[in-house]
Formats: C-alpha cells, sequence, structure tokens
C-alpha cells in the first residue's frame, strides 16, 4: 500500500534533475538504495501487515503488560466470547536475554546502548563531512544532496513512519517500555499519548522536508520574492527529526533488551537488532548533516 507514494516523488525530483539539467551520480543512486533498504527495515511491520489477514475468530488480542524484569505478567483476552483474565504467566521474550539479568545490570545496557550510538554515530559524521568535500565537492554535494536528494527521501521515511504511528497505533504501542523498565524508565503518559504525539512530529517535519526539497529542486522563479522562515524549514525538521530520533531510542532498545515485538511479528533474532542500529547511526548521520548543511546554506543565501 505504501508502494504508490513512493512514485510521484521520485517522479518530482526526475523532473527537477531535468528542469536543473543535471544527471544524479552513483553517490545519489546508493544513497537512495541506502534509504530504501532502511525504510523497509524499519517500517517492515507495515510491509507485513499489509499482506497479512487478522485471524477470523479473534476481533482483538491485547498484547500482554511485561515487567522489567519479563516474568509474571497479567494480561487481558477480548474475544467475541468475551474477555477473560489471565495472570500468572512466566514468558521469557527476550533473544538477548538481557530482560533476565539483575535491574542494575539492565540500567548498563540502556546507557551503554546510548555510548554505543554516540561512539559510531561521530566517526560517521567525519566520514561525510570528507566524503562531501574531498569525493563529490561542496557545490554538488549541494546540488545533488542538500537542496533535493537528502531531504525528499528522509522525508519520505519518517512521512510513512508518523502515518503508520496512527495506521497501526497499537503495533507501535506494544513496544513503548513500561513503567520500571530498566529499573529507571518512569515517563508520565501512557504509551498511546506518547506514540500519537511522535507520530505527529514525524508527518509534519516529514512533510516539511518534502516540501522544502521539491521546492528547492525545482527552484522558484526568477524575481519571485522569497520568505526567509521558509528557507530554514529544511534545517528546522531535520533538527526536529534528529531529536526525535533519539528521544526514540528506548523503544528500540526495550525491543533488545526485552524482546518486544510490534504487533504479532515473530520474536526477533539478534542479527536485527545489529542491523536496526546500524540504520539508526546512519540516519542520525544524514539528519544531522542535512540539518548543518541546509542551515548554512540558507544563511548564506540570507546574507547575499
Amino acid at each position: 500500500n505504501t508502494q504508490p507514494a513512493l512514485h510521484p516523488a521520485f517522479l518530482v525530483v526526475s523532473v527537477a534533475m531535468m528542469r536543473r539539467r543535471c544527471v544524479p551520480s552513483a553517490v545519489s543512486m546508493l544513497l537512495l538504495l541506502l534509504l530504501i533498504v532502511s525504510c523497509c527495515v524499519q517500517h517492515h511491520h507495515l510491509l507485513i501487515s499489509a499482506f497479512t489477514l487478522p485471524p477470523p475468530s479473534l476481533s482483538r488480542i491485547h498484547q500482554p503488560t511485561k515487567t522489567c524484569s519479563g516474568t509474571v505478567i497479567n494480561f487481558d483476552q477480548t474475544t467475541k466470547r468475551g474477555t477473560a483474565k489471565l495472570s500468572s504467566l512466566v514468558i521469557k521474550l527476550s533473544p538477548s536475554g538481557i530482560d533476565e539479568w539483575p535491574i542494575i545490570s539492565q540500567t548498563a545496557v540502556f546507557f551503554g546502548a546510548y555510548a554505543g550510538l554516540a561512539l559510531a554515530y561521530y566517526p560517521t559524521i567525519k566520514l561525510l563531512e570528507s566524503f562531501s568535500q574531498s569525493v563529490v565537492g561542496l557545490e554538488r554535494w549541494r546540488i545533488y544532496m542538500i537542496d533535493s536528494t537528502l531531504p525528499i527521501l528522509m522525508g519520505l521515511v519518517y512521512l510513512l513512519g508518523g502515518i503508520g504511528h496512527f495506521a497501526a497505533a497499537d503495533s507501535f504501542q506494544d513496544i513503548y517500555p513500561p513503567m520500571g523498565t530498566w529499573g529507571i524508565w518512569y515517563l508520565p503518559g501512557s504509551a498511546a499519548f506518547h506514540v500519537a504525539w511522535t507520530g505527529i512530529i514525524e508527518l509534519f517535519c516529514g512533510a516539511g522536508l518534502i516540501f522544502s526539497g521539491i521546492r528547492d529542486a525545482i527552484g522558484s522563479e526568477d524575481g519571485e520574492e522569497e520568505n526567509i522562515l521558509i528557507n530554514f524549514i529544511k534545517p528546522i525538521c531535520a533538527s526536529m527529526l534528529f531529536l526525535l530520533t533519539i528521544l526514540v531510542t528506548p523503544a528500540n532498545i526495550y525491543m533488545f533488551t526485552h524482546g518486544a515485538v510490534m504487533g504479532d511479528m515473530a520474536p526477533l533474532d539478534m542479527s536485527f537488532h545489529v542491523i536496526r542500529f546500524a540504520v539508526q547511526v546512519t540516519f542520525l548521520s544524514l539528519l544531522f548533516t542535512l540539518a548543518r548543511d541546509s542551515f548554512f546554506y540558507a544563511w548564506g543565501d540570507e546574507l547575499d
């Protein structure tokens, strides 16, 4: 169901490239492939649910509310026959086995995951800086990547993610950490609330990136007066999505440490979490680069 939404955006990019009389480089094609694969990894549950029919005998099954230790749980199971209360169910969901560790060890894993992101993120940023300056060239980097390709593709990824927050809200709520997870998670607000507001930000900022990318790719007409606020939509949206990606990381950590899955997905093995970690580092690096470079380009244009 998401595939037709990609066609108009790629058509716009193609038309924009034709108007500028430029041909996307191999770098742009590699980045395009990377982002498509990343999108599939990030939102694979939507692709699976599009081809999966719900069980005919069940109207709704609530996923269990898991404790931070992953042992005793209680949940309501709603079927066509009514509601049954099940208790004292012992589960072991996490392939990593971290949910059975002492709380202090789980806390260390939580902060260690953030530390690992920071350690992997910094050299990736430096690699992108060197690549844009030495290999691509700053002028081509702006035309091919910052002005058009990168904001449009990143905007599509987060726009689809924002839609998923509402189209498959229950699945996203399943990976929200319950109170007491890792011994430190006591964030106010329900899972539904946090899924909703993060989805709204992804929707608006994703749309903002697409709008600004298409606008810069097509170019403004000669003599058209530009609004200074419109020129800064791109860096503002990229910055907000960068911060949001950091803020929603506990959901990813919860999937790793406690084996949480979205909806009726099968348990995820360790290879998924390795790929997910690499994708998140890539997204953070690209968003930071897009926010920084687009801000300086917009600021420089205003000074000119």
